[in-house]
């Protein structure tokens, strides 16, 4: 009698997904109301996984509002799903969600939330269809007004594969 265990890991399309590189390469974050942090953090304790995560805290009201985003480039055409997951607290009256554009276009979103420290919020998209020469994007939109001592929170581990 033999058994064997095999494990198959997914192949993950997105450059620097969880910032291990401890920077934001493939990466574009744009600030939209003069957050006073924005960067990536090297601590363990408040990494979903590894040692490092995308970082975001305002004091004041209002200042927290961010898009991150990455290109996906050198796919085949086919079905994926992409993944990112946020936690953080004191967001106060908040929008936070997942999207994919295809083309420029957003054409898929998944809501989700911002609870309380470790509580860590997954947004999954599948069927995303994508055709050779489409120019792809996926990112997440953050915005808090704050509450208490102002919004903060950690996004990380970031993938995006086939859809099977």
């Amino acid at each position: 009698s033999v058994k064997a265990q095999i494990n198959v890991s997914a192949v993950n399309y997105l450059q620097n997904g969880s910032f291990e590189s401890g920077d934001l390469h493939s990466w574009t974050v744009t600030d939209h109301a003069g957050a006073d942090q924005l960067y990536v953090e090297q601590k363990t304790a408040d990494s979903l996984t590894g040692d490092w995560h995308m970082h975001f805290w305002s004091a004041k009201t209002n200042t927290v509002e961010f898009t991150m985003e990455q290109e996906v480039t050198n796919l085949e055409a086919g079905t994926y799903k992409y993944s990112i997951s946020i936690m953080g607290g004191d967001a106060g009256d908040a929008e936070v969600y997942a999207y994919v554009k295809i083309n420029g276009e957003i054409v898929k979103t998944c809501p989700m939330r911002i609870t309380s420290y470790g509580s860590w919020d997954t947004g999954t998209i599948t069927g995303i269809e994508y055709a050779e020469g489409d120019t792809i994007v996926v990112g997440i939109y953050v915005r808090c007004a704050g509450a208490g001592n102002g919004a903060w929170g950690k996004i990380d581990d970031a993938t995006f594969n086939k859809d099977i």
